[in-house]
């Protein structure tokens, strides 16, 4: 008896053994426990439904993370190095200390959890990963730090945020998507957060106290609550497949900035995922879906076409929603230049959308031929839009974003742009101009003229800005430029107030710039004098180009102090405050901001320091950081 008995449990444990379920059978996870990248082990839930561990990536590097294992998709819906993959042989441990630890093959190592009260882990049914104490009390769980979605019966409360991926399943890396409750008012928010501008769908529960987002678990429906009296502030989701145990669920921003409801049927692996909801219904409307100098076009409402303006060209032919750049450079205000210099190409249902802000004029009651008109006799305008509804021509500022065709959006409105005309009275110097020159030229135009000028406009005329020109104007400080005229000085003259050019402050692309003391007007003058060593023509253009704006950033003395003055607001933090007057300027003030100093750096005394196209129009788009300029505060003596 007691021999079958044992030949029962015998044959018991060998089947067990051989069923698909059996490493998950148990789903507490002990000290110690490990799993190493490139191994196929993973940490699964007891349904099987979710599992934990490796996920491998096409580019044969692994995100630490959480994902449906029971379909064919494998999808990803939380992760802890979505910015920094690991290589195979990396491995997570619960450590017996009790932390959780990504240790890279590098030996570099990343704390998901640095509790040392953690007696075990598990992978719940539901998707959360949990790790608990002695008392199996939850002391963490990766529900609180969502990446880009939310699973049935997880909660966002105000001040948690969603990412989006940067490209699809291609790359998981933080996209430039982000849905958020405000932790301020309680507002859902879905925005291009790197792009600086302001939200492009909000569900306006804005001021009515603390606002959470639920995922019910049991109706599957996703809605906004009031926590004050547990109502509900705001509907997402109307129905869902039901019964709704026998779907998969989760909600997720996707790197196309929608935020979409899915549902996708248990036991049927050549399924796909479903949209339940989402709360974009026209893809073109979110902001910087292709970039600068973008335009999108979608045939159904669902695939979105990045394209270039006319006139454009991609900035990364292999992802066209990067953007583009100009493919002709040219300065449309230029003495010589003409309307032989461009072509006016219209698109008809075309917008360029970017806000009040981004308006150059407004002219009221007129029409189409007119708009256009308004584009060909501007120098300074690049492109417009009528808008047959209100027969309102609306000229556009540089740079031009957020530029598409969404019907039924779009229908009434034509758009006119401007476009060089390729190779037309350019000199053999343009012609064999690197695109690296074209690029600087670029910068220049677009950037320093629309933008700064307008910073520096906006503040000029407040009073706090009048008053510090005059302090700086009456009361200079000690060692004050003196006003003078250009002056031409000999090579002996700069030789003797440099000391035989002696002490060398720096040096540029086309020269060294040495300090030295002049005598002007019966007092002694610290400055700075530039010998050029490089006499070739660029050297020389640079020279000319300089020489011209000293001789003159009266508007040189005020507008140098300006221009110190804006960075000096922005170092100290308050330049916001010394614009409030302008309310037209404070609703969209983060794109204000980004965009006066991309102009600042753009007119910088240093050619050298000045950006490239490429990196001006990363800055604009928000997939770079601007960083502050730094202060002018020397004259410059050209030898």
């Amino acid at each position: 008896m007691a021999v079958t008995r044992i030949l029962l449990w015998f044959f018991s444990f060998i089947l067990s053994s051989l069923s698909p379920r059996a490493l998950i059978k148990n789903s507490t996870i002990g000290l110690v426990s490990s799993i190493t990248a490139g191994s196929n082990s993973a940490w699964k839930s007891p349904s099987g439904d979710f599992a934990f561990g490796f996920y491998p990536l096409v580019t044969n590097k692994y995100l630490v993370g959480i994902w449906f294992d029971e379909i064919s998709e494998k999808t990803l819906v939380w992760s802890v190095n979505r910015d920094d993959p690991a290589g195979k042989g990396s491995t997570i441990k619960l450590l017996l200390n009790g932390q959780l630890v990504l240790t890279h093959t590098n030996g570099t190592q990343l704390f998901i959890c640095n509790h040392t009260s953690t007696k075990s882990a598990s992978m719940q049914n539901d998707g959360n990963f949990v790790l608990r104490n002695s008392s199996s009390g939850i002391i963490w769980q990766s529900f609180d730090f969502p990446t880009d979605t939310i699973l049935l019966g997880q909660t966002l409360v105000m001040g948690q945020k969603l990412h989006s991926n940067a490209n699809g399943t291609i790359d998981y890396s933080t996209g430039q998507y982000q849905l958020e409750i405000q932790q301020l008012d309680g507002n859902i928010l879905l925005s291009a957060f790197r792009f600086s501008g302001p939200a492009y769908w909000f569900s306006a529960t804005a001021g009515n106290g603390n606002v959470s987002l639920v995922f019910n678990k049991t109706t599957a429906f996703m809605y906004a609550i009031y926590l004050e009296n547990n109502s509900k502030a705001y509907n997402m989701t109307n129905t869902v497949p039901t019964p709704t145990e026998d779907y998969y669920h989760k909600a997720t921003i996707n790197d196309k900035g929608n935020f979409q409801q899915l549902a996708f049927p248990k036991g049927n692996e050549a399924s796909q995922w479903i949209v339940v909801w989402e709360a974009i219904a026209k893809p073109c409307t979110v902001d910087n879906i292709c970039g600068v100098f973008g335009f999108c076009t979608t045939p159904d409402d669902k695939i979105v076409n990045c394209t270039c303006l006319p006139g454009y060209l991609p900035l990364d032919p292999n992802t066209p929603s990067k953007g583009c750049y100009p493919n002709v450079v040219m300065d449309f205000c230029a003495p010589n230049s003409s309307a032989l210099n461009f072509t006016i190409q219209t698109l008809d249902a075309t917008d360029f959308p970017n806000g009040g802000f981004a308006d150059l004029a407004r002219i009221q009651q007129t029409d189409a031929d007119k708009c256009k008109k308004e584009v060909m006799d501007d120098c300074f305008c690049v492109a417009a839009v009528f808008n047959g509804g209100n027969n309102v021509c609306y000229k556009k500022k540089m740079p031009l974003v957020n530029s598409r065709r969404s019907d039924p959006t779009t229908n009434n409105m034509v758009a006119f742009i401007k476009v060089p005309v390729e190779n037309h009275n350019l000199n053999h110097e343009d012609k064999k101009e690197s695109p690296s020159s074209a690029v600087l030229l670029a910068s220049f135009l677009s950037c320093s003229v629309f933008a700064v000028l307008f910073a520096a406009i906006a503040i000029y005329h407040h009073p706090l800005a009048q008053r510090y020109m005059r302090v700086q104007l009456q009361s200079p400080p000690k060692r004050k430029p003196v006003e003078i005229n250009l002056k031409v000085y000999s090579f002996q003259d700069l030789q003797e107030a440099t000391n035989g050019f002696k002490n060398m402050l720096g040096q540029g692309a086309f020269g060294t710039v040495y300090s030295g003391v002049l005598t002007l007007e019966d007092e002694e003058v610290e400055v700075a004098v530039k010998k050029l060593e490089k006499v070739i023509e660029r050297g020389e253009k640079e020279f000319l180009t300089e020489v011209q704006v000293i001789a003159d950033e009266s508007m040189e003395v005020e507008y140098t102090i300006l221009t110190d003055w804006v960075v000096s607001c922005v170092r100290a933090g308050n330049l916001e405050a010394k614009v409030s007057h302008d309310t037209e300027l404070l609703s969209d003030y983060k794109r204000f901001e980004r965009m006066a100093l991309v102009g600042v750096w753009c007119i910088c005394s240093n050619p050298t320091l000045r950006p490239s196209m490429k990196k001006v129009v990363q800055m604009l788009e928000g997939t770079v950081e601007v960083d502050v300029p730094p202060l002018i505060d020397a004259q410059v003596f050209h030898l």
